[in-house]
């Protein structure tokens, strides 16, 4: 009997890993441009984002034989209209045994050019700030700091100042889409910052707005939607 435990483990062992790799390469979406898994996504053959691999890059930069890398990398995909993809990115673990930590973040890129794709790049500036100036939270943060939003005439200039009166961060391409209503031409646009927490940790700050898409992304809206927030399991609330 005692002979066939070391069998028995190494058994058991691989099917663990087999079933891990089987979860991480089980196919979420596809069409015929784009193709994305649990752990990694690809257009036209070229790897967007691929989670072993960071662990692998990672792993040859940090791990030392006193400490090994106790790691994970994470991707969740958001929404996906057009061209424009939006996907949660994040990792957490333990580096060169210190303390353990993570954070993640939201990225929406064009995928016909791989660049960070703006708020303002596909929705009107007008309807941004509008649809800001109403928002409860970013009405406390002007309160409690005792500020208004009438100076602040662009996006930018927003994110520049939240980002300078709170303590969380939001960048212009942290964002998702939640649904589209055509009827009134509006967008439910979800966007995500990010507040420290303390000890390495960080959670999202998500801020639901409604936005009226300029008129080559509306056509996408109408046309291209292949999937939207919550289609796929991710951190944001629902």
């Amino acid at each position: 009997m005692n002979r066939l435990i070391p069998i028995i483990i190494t058994l058991i062992l691989c099917l663990f890993t087999n079933t891990i790799s089987a979860e991480q390469s089980t196919l979420l979406f596809k069409n015929k441009d784009v193709s994305i898994y649990k752990d990694r996504a690809y257009y036209n053959g070229i790897a967007l984002y691929d989670a072993a691999k960071d662990l692998e890059r990672l792993t040859l930069q940090e791990a030392t034989d006193d400490c090994p890398v106790n790691y994970t990398y994470y991707y969740h995909p958001l929404s996906l209209v057009g061209n424009y993809y939006s996907y949660e990115s994040g990792e957490f673990g333990v580096l060169a045994c210190g303390t353990p930590g993570g954070s993640s973040k939201i990225v929406t890129i064009n995928l016909a050019d791989y660049k960070d794709v703006s708020l303002t790049d596909i929705f009107t500036q007008e309807s941004i700030l509008k649809a800001l100036s109403e928002d409860q939270w970013v009405k406390k943060i002007l309160k409690e700091t005792k500020n208004n939003f009438e100076p602040i005439l662009s996006f930018d200039a927003f994110i520049e100042s939240i980002n300078t009166l709170s303590n969380d961060r939001f960048s212009p391409n942290s964002f998702a889409v939640l649904n589209y209503d055509k009827k009134n031409n509006k967008a439910a646009v979800r966007l995500v910052g990010q507040r420290y927490m303390g000890y390495n940790h960080f959670k999202h700050v998500e801020l639901g707005l409604l936005l009226e898409p300029k008129d080559p992304f509306k056509y996408d809206l109408e046309n291209s939607t292949y999937f939207t927030l919550h289609a796929f399991k991710n951190n944001l609330t629902d």
